[in-house]
């Protein structure tokens, strides 16, 4: 490639980096976070729609208390709590088959393949659709979907009166898996049973956790019941809308999806600091390709 052309090339990758720092790094971010950015405590009225930066240990709202109405079941300390009835049908797979090692009976490059299908039984969820009818070196007829809903709940976390997502900070909490015993669930779980109309009865599952089951045969239904609790919490710092007594990540020219949740305490002076470091930190190599784009550009004219 001519010398010329590659400096050329060159040049122009360095300008266009450079420049794409430089309108990235919103000059002036600092400054203009000092009069929008709030440091918060506590849910304010005046603070509403505002940009508030909020520290502290994340804490379970309402004591972290998951109802299931229609099984029965309460959790406390939950973050997440789930019912899930499941429904063992038939499913089509396909698998690749060699059929012709070829000559090189070593290397696999020459060797002559084909899709092969079969059917298996699976368990999938009870309501969800599925093939009325399956064929394989047989004919299956499957059963049809069930009127049997799942039920997922989740609790908020509190930060300083800030009611926020588990999802936001779920780096900095640490979830400890919880089941119920067959002996809890056909306590509680009779009318949820009688009101399926199943032969549910409450089991060990093989992973060692309670359940609902009809049994393993094509047709039958499996309940799921699962949880997580709090077991601990890191302290965090977030920035984010004040949306009534909720703080809400948003989309945000000042402050970047990487700044909204850190570790631990920062004060809004300590977050202000950090922020101008690194953007001058950026405007130096912006301004540094651009420089050596122009140097570039004129060895390429020259």
């Amino acid at each position: 490639m001519n010398k010329r052309l590659v400096l050329l090339i060159a040049s122009l990758v360095a300008l266009a980096f450079g420049a794409a720092v430089l309108l990235a790094n919103n000059q002036g971010r600092a400054d203009n976070l000092a009069d929008e950015l709030v440091e918060a405590t506590d849910v304010l009225p005046e603070n509403e729609g505002r940009l508030v930066i909020v520290s502290g240990t994340p804490q379970l709202a309402d004591g972290g208390v998951l109802i299931d109405e229609e099984a029965n079941l309460q959790v406390e300390n939950a973050v997440f709590y789930s019912r899930v009835p499941y429904q063992k049908v038939y499913v089509k797979e396909k698998a690749e088959v060699v059929v012709d090692k070829g000559d090189d009976k070593v290397s696999e490059a020459d060797d002559k393949k084909e899709t092969r299908y079969y059917v298996v039984e699976d368990w999938i969820i009870a309501n969800h659709e599925r093939d009325a009818v399956v064929t394989g070196t047989a004919r299956h007829e499957n059963p049809a979907p069930l009127n049997m809903d799942s039920y997922h709940a989740s609790s908020d976390l509190l930060l300083s009166g800030f009611r926020i997502s588990p999802a936001d900070v779920s780096y900095y909490i640490t979830l400890a898996n919880g089941r119920f015993t067959p002996e809890e669930l056909g306590e509680a779980c009779e009318h949820y049973i009688i009101r399926s109309e199943i032969d549910l009865q409450p089991v060990m599952g093989e992973y060692g956790y309670g359940m609902l089951s009809s049994g393993d045969e094509v047709g039958d239904v499996h309940v799921h019941f699962d949880y997580q609790t709090l077991e601990s919490a890191e302290a965090v710092t977030i920035i984010g809308r004040q949306r009534g007594d909720e703080l809400v990540l948003e989309d945000e020219d000042l402050v970047r999806e990487s700044e909204q949740v850190q570790q631990g305490v920062i004060s809004k002076d300590e977050f202000l600091a950090s922020i101008a470091s690194r953007d001058a930190s950026s405007k130096k190599y912006g301004i540094g390709s651009l420089a050596l784009g122009v140097i570039l550009l004129l060895l390429s004219i020259l």
